[in-house]
């Protein structure tokens, strides 16, 4: 009876782990933007030495907690140093206040090397009134960098929101390998479990010989044939979302654990 409840008890464990862990890759709170930065964008536009600069910036939001993550890249920048850069509310075409701070600043400027430079930090943080007016309204703020030779801002782009990805979307390879992982377990203790119920079932009528039979041996006949109609099940699934490569090994995967743990329980449905 311990084993008994203690296997259940893992199970019962290992499926709520699993879901925790598809709640957690469909986390709506975490929404990204991005922005082509331009000097030409800059109000008024750059017409010195770097006019043909350019850039790109992504901005992951977390709504929850206010906490912004800025990676941006800028190239054909002809000064020096880029010695700040924010998130601004206003339209394209006008220039506004700062809303969000990446934090540098002349004392911490981001050196220039060959045109070229990149920057990342996260746990910047937002206010929440900003957050909620950029969520409703994201063109209504621009990125904005600023180098030593244009103070004012060498590049420029308005806030685009990304479709939902990684942290909407289906698990990541990590994930899909403790969903496997889990569903694997379960599998194990489905043949404790259903290996239990037939010994205790021949205990009443059967010989000592016969008593313990050990755990049910899988059915191969009835494992193909469920395995074929939960994996059309899930390709079909897979169309639709337009899954991608590592989505569909995942699943395909995870498939064939939940048809031999079906097989499993309709094998044992048909004994009784």
């Amino acid at each position: 009876m311990k084993r008994l409840i203690a296997s259940i008890a893992v199970m019962a464990l290992t499926i709520v782990s699993v879901a925790s862990i598809m709640m957690r890759s469909a986390r709506a709170d975490i929404v990204v933007f991005t922005a082509q930065l331009l000097a030409s964008n800059e109000v008024p536009p750059v017409s010195n030495a770097d006019l043909n600069a350019f850039g790109s910036v992504t901005v992951t939001v977390d709504t929850a907690t206010n906490l912004y993550r800025f990676d941006w890249s800028v190239g054909g920048v002809a000064a020096s140093s880029i010695i700040l850069s924010h998130i601004h509310e206003a339209p394209a075409g006008v220039n506004g206040p700062v809303r969000v701070d990446s934090l540098i600043s002349p004392a911490t400027a981001i050196a220039v090397v060959g045109g070229n430079a990149a920057f990342s930090r996260s746990g910047l943080s937002g206010p929440a009134d900003v957050t909620t007016r950029i969520l409703a309204n994201p063109a209504g703020f621009y990125f904005n960098i600023h180098s030593n030779l244009n103070p004012g801002g060498v590049v420029r782009g308005q806030l685009v929101r990304q479709a939902a990805t990684a942290a909407g979307g289906a698990p990541t390879l990590s994930e899909w390998g403790a969903i496997l992982m889990g569903l694997l377990i379960i599998a194990a203790c489905m043949f404790f479990l259903l290996g239990r119920s037939k010994t205790s079932m021949a205990l009443p009528g059967g010989s000592p010989s016969t008593a313990f039979e050990g755990p049910m041996k899988a059915d191969w006949r009835l494992l193909a044939s469920v395995t074929l109609y939960v994996e059309a099940a899930i390709v079909l699934a897979l169309i639709v979302l337009s899954a991608r490569t590592v989505d569909i090994a995942g699943a395909l995967t995870s498939g064939l654990v939940v048809a031999f743990i079906l097989h499993l329980f309709i094998g044992a449905a048909r004994r009784r």
